[in-house]
């Protein structure tokens, strides 16, 4: 079923409306609202304008209806806006038409549609064989298709273009500062090179949180990896700690004061934000981690608009990739790239404060730094007295859970030990992991994260680094396998399989052999009787042999 745009409403000629305000003086004047209109009023109306009985008759009813100037005035003529001199029939196989080639994840372009639909309408061989004088032109048909509601269009769109499309009442609300922040990522319109040799490495991601009241940045985090539980827990501890400390290791010398315990997180559907790591920990720290349902991105407005903000500014760098292949031909963005991580890090902290301080249409022309202050004065403490900063960025590490057995807890082959094990042999507890390092793990006792070291010797690596190395050792014994590993295993576990049924064969023939020889139990029927058996021979000496000659040879 074809949604369609309502028709859009005639517009009133201006000589139209000049006559409406003419002729309303004099209805003013002689037709009552109340009361019915007499003979004599349509007399002397229609001999101070000319109109005639029937004309007065049915420009008094508009007037009584509506009494204003513009219900007398004349409307266009010609056919109602929306109306169609098409049979019901064609309309139908149209509209069909229409949900297979225009309502689509890939349609046509309009002209292209409206041209395939009347050539599938008219082909004398076709499903419909209409005649072609009564199929409406191309032109109509292109209407037809520009008529199509917007709602029903953005059905088949992705959730970013799907927004521009459809209605979206209302406003997310925020009570005040620190009550509701949203948080979102996004590859960096920017190509980075590593410090050592400058060399291209890729786009990063950045990871952005807003607070929806003051719309200032409370927290960032940029990382070369793709969004995960460890990237979103780095970046939820930047938001809710001061960031002098970061600053100083920096170099910076700005100001930057925005952080603090929040109320409400507001992130989308991702699966790290629906992770049970990441939600338990927001809600330790008395966050409510508010996912919101999966689709169109109106629903986090402010997040999403102050992403492309600052991608906007990264074209400004070196190595800037754009958001348009075709606006970037012949620009090299690999070749052009000069900033490391350090470097856009530095720059990306120098453009948030510089956000801070610049009006916003938002906040009524209001920098985001003046309505943090003013939010701040009545606010209270912006953190906990006593936060422990380690506990807060190890309980923002993903986490699994493992059995303490008697050589501590293994981890991807990796095992890792504490002295508190030896107590809880037998027992599942929750270890935390830190993506940057496969030294240590923080396994939770009685509430705190403890620090277990790695058994054995093993490099200083990164976690990804350490599975790219596992996986390549993984990947040489898959190969020596397929090579004739796997040929010369069968073999020798055929030979085998041979060698122990030639055994089973032989123990069970020499077993048949031996119970054949094996004389029956007892019984009492009467034994077989026993063979006689014949004496046995007597051998005689030769020299107590009687000589008779039987020695002599023949001659």
């Amino acid at each position: 079923m074809i949604e369609r745009k309502p028709p859009r409403t005639a517009k009133l000629s201006e000589t139209a409306l000049k006559r409406g305000v003419d002729l309303y003086q004099i209805f003013r004047k002689s037709v009552p609202l109340d009361e019915p209109l007499t003979a004599a009023a349509v007399s002397a109306i229609s001999s101070e304008t000319g109109l005639g009985a029937r004309r007065i008759r049915e420009l008094a009813r508009r007037y009584r209806h509506k009494p204003i100037a513009e219900s007398l005035a004349s409307w266009p003529r010609g056919p109602k806006p929306g109306s169609r001199h098409v049979s019901a029939e064609i309309l139908e196989a149209i509209d069909g038409l229409f949900e297979e080639l225009v309502l689509t994840k890939v349609p046509l372009s309009v002209r292209e549609a409206a041209q395939q639909v009347r050539y599938l309408l008219i082909a004398d061989d076709g499903d419909y064989g209409f005649d072609p004088g009564i199929v409406p032109s191309f032109r109509t048909i292109e209407r037809m298709i520009n008529e199509i509601s917007e709602p029903q269009k953005a059905r088949f769109m992705g959730s970013k273009r799907r927004t521009a499309h459809e209605a979206h009442p209302g406003e997310y609300q925020s009570d005040g500062l620190l009550d509701v922040v949203q948080m979102d990522h996004t590859p960096a319109d920017v190509m980075l090179v590593d410090s050592v040799h400058r060399v291209a490495l890729g786009r990063p991601w950045v990871t952005l949180l807003i607070d929806v009241w003051s719309r200032c940045i409370l927290g960032f985090y940029v990382s070369f990896g793709a969004p995960s539980i460890f990237r979103c827990g780095r970046a939820i501890a930047n938001a809710l700690l001061p960031k002098q400390p970061l600053l100083d290791s920096l170099g910076l010398d700005i100001d930057y004061p925005m952080h603090g315990f929040f109320k409400k997180l507001h992130a989308d559907h991702a699966g790290a934000h629906r992770a049970e790591a990441f939600r338990s920990a927001c809600q330790t720290y008395g966050i409510d981690p508010d996912v919101r349902p999966r689709g169109p991105a109106h629903f986090g407005t402010h997040i999403e608009r102050l992403i492309g903000t600052m991608v906007r500014k990264m074209r400004l760098l070196p190595g800037a990739t754009g958001g348009n292949v075709t606006a970037r031909d012949g620009y090299d963005s690999e070749a052009e790239a000069a900033m490391t991580l350090d470097e856009f890090d530095r720059w990306l902290l120098r453009e948030i404060c510089r956000y801070h301080h610049t009006p916003h249409d938002g906040l009524g022309q209001i920098a985001p730094a003046q309505m943090w202050a003013m939010g701040a004065q009545s606010h209270g403490p912006l953190m906990p007295p006593g936060v422990d900063v380690e506990q807060l960025t190890r309980r923002f590490l993903p986490w699994v859970e493992r059995t303490v057995q008697s050589g501590g807890v293994k981890i991807d082959h990796i095992r890792y030990w504490h002295e508190s094990f030896a107590r809880r042999l037998g027992l599942k507890i929750m270890i935390h992991y830190d993506e940057r390092t496969i030294q240590a793990v923080y396994p939770e006792i009685d509430g705190v994260l403890l620090s277990a070291g790695v058994v054995g010797s093993y490099p200083n690596v990164t976690k990804p680094e350490w599975d790219v190395v596992v996986a390549a050792r993984r990947q040489a014994g898959t190969a020596y396998q397929l090579a004739g590993g796997q040929a010369e295993i069968a073999r020798l576990v055929h030979a085998n399989r041979q060698e122990v049924l030639n055994a089973k064969g032989r123990t069970r023939r020499l077993r048949e052999e031996r119970k054949r020889q094996e004389r029956e139990g007892i019984s009492h029927a009467r034994p077989p009787a026993e063979p006689e058996v014949s004496p046995e021979s007597s051998w005689v000496s030769v020299a107590d042999l009687h000589d008779e000659g039987w020695l002599q040879w023949r001659e």
